[in-house]
Formats: structure tokens, sequence, C-alpha cells
């Protein structure tokens, strides 16, 4: 059986991440299992809530610093380096696995380099978080205009490879593990996806972390599509920009709901992802007419 590695970027993650912990402990997959947590600056004691939870023996547990540079990037990078198993799995400290998910992707990555599995978000999230934030259908997950991609929270590779490719990039806002999967397969490595839902993907649910995260995802996607246009990722058509502000526009929250069919908080996340897909689409030249 494979040794596998599950690697977890942290940073004040608790109570969650006991959460994820106690998905991991009922994993189905029979092998070799260490879970590495990678504190990327924490301050809520991680460490030694980690070591009294190592203490009721239902998972190798291990912490490890990585607080020396923040980002979820460094952390996993920090994670692959002392991971000891063949295999990297990765997931985040916020969310829960479901039970299949390590025996999915080590089956996957039986014939593949780098593999991901779809998330689901009604197992684990409030009405309203839902509400803010509709999740993409599974059979849409993993997929771009340019090149197919595994989502950090439910992310597999060799560690070999993994190391080959120098680990994820630390310079990106997000979207980090769009970038890895973009570079692999463009370095020759096979690539796989399951569109089965097999983690429970944890949403935000205030208004501010949730314009913050989705102004950094925009930003980030945007980022990415400027780099890799060389490498012949489609550019971003300024028309369709315009065409999402102007349904924004006529879709504020002074339209009676019932007519735009859209919360607030979904209308806030929007402007906050296109705010951010200009500013990183301007600077990084992503955009055509």
């Amino acid at each position: 059986m494979v040794f596998v590695s599950v690697v977890i970027p942290a940073r004040n993650c608790l109570p969650d991440l006991d959460d994820q912990l106690d998905g991991l402990a009922k994993q189905t997959y029979t092998g070799p299992i260490e879970v590495i947590v990678a504190d990327n600056g924490s301050e809520d004691d991680l460490q030694a809530h980690l070591r009294e939870y190592a203490q009721r023996g239902l998972l190798s547990v291990r912490h490890i610093d990585a607080g020396e540079r923040a980002g979820a990037s460094y952390a996993r990078n920090r994670g692959a380096e002392a991971a000891r198993g063949d295999f990297l799995a990765f997931c985040d400290a916020d969310d829960v696995v479901h039970p299949e998910w390590l025996s999915a992707l080590v089956e996957l990555a039986e014939k593949n380099d780098v593999v991901g599995t779809a998330i689901e978000t009604e197992s684990i999230n409030s009405p309203r978080a839902l509400d803010w934030t509709p999740t993409t259908p599974p059979e849409k997950q993993g997929k771009t205009p340019f090149l197919p991609h595994a989502i950090g929270a439910s992310f597999g590779c060799w560690a070999s490879v993994y190391r080959e490719l120098g680990g994820m990039s630390c310079e990106l806002r997000a979207s980090e593990d769009v970038e890895f999967c973009w570079r692999a397969q463009l370095n020759g490595y096979r690539f796989a996806f399951a569109q089965t839902p097999l983690v429970g993907y944890r949403l935000r649910a205030e208004l501010i972390p949730l314009m913050k995260q989705s102004y950094q995802l925009g930003y980030g996607f945007a980022q990415l599509q400027g780099i890799y246009r060389a490498q012949g990722c489609p550019p971003v058509h300024v028309r369709r920009v315009l065409r999402w502000w102007g349904l924004l526009l006529l879709a504020n929250p002074l339209v009676p709901r019932v007519l735009t069919g859209i919360s607030k908080g979904q209308w806030l996340r929007a402007v906050a992802a296109h705010i951010g897909e200009v500013r990183g689409g301007v600077k990084y030249r992503a955009f055509v007419w």
C-alpha cells in the first residue's frame, strides 16, 4: 500500500481543525497515513492542541512550523518538505473530508501524477453561507478556459512530482492550486479529476471575510491568466467584463430580490470578485478588446 502524507496548511484554525482531523481518522483507506499540520503563524496555541489530539490515538499527527512567510502555498510547501510519504494529499484546516477521500485520490493516482476531486458545501454550512455562495455543480468543477485543475481543498500529487515542480507558487494571491496543475500539465505530467464530491467545503459566513476572499480569488485568477497568456491561456475579453458589470448594476440590492434572484451577499461577493479581476487583469495584462 502507498504511504500517504496528508498536508494541512493552518492558521488560527481552531476549533474547525478538529472536525477535519476526525474526518481523516475515519478514512476507509487501509494503507499507512501520516498527517502534517503546517502552522502558518497561528496564535491559538495550535501546537499544544495537536499534542492533546495525538494522545487520543486516532491519527499520526505532526506539527511543523511554517510561519516564516504568510500564505497557504508556503505552508503546503513546508509540509511537503517534511513529509515521509510517497503520495501527498492536501486538504484545508476548516473543511471536512469524506471517508472515501483518500482511497479515491490514491486510486486516481495509480495512472496519473496530479489528481483532485469535487467538493460539496451542503454538509457543513449554514443556510446564510449557502445563500451567499452558490456552489458550482460537481460536473463543472475543476474546469477553466485553459486547462483543468484540482481544488486545493481536495488535491493529491506524488511527492516526487511535487518536489520536481518546486511546489506551489508563493507569488500568487490566490489560485495557486490552479497554477500548480497548469504547470504540471504543461511539463507533461498526467492529470485526473473525479467529479464525485468527497470534501465538505466551508464557506465564509460573514460578509467582510467573504468579500476579502472573493477579491483575492478574482485578482489571483486574472493574475494567472495574464501570466499564462504566453503558454496559450485565452485572454479575458473586455466586453465580457463590461457585460458582467452591467448585470451587477441592474441587479443591485436596491432592486427587489424577487426580480433579480440574488441576495445582497451574492451581489457583494460578485462585486468584490470583479473588482479583483479588473485590478489583476490590468496589472498582468490579461485583458484584450
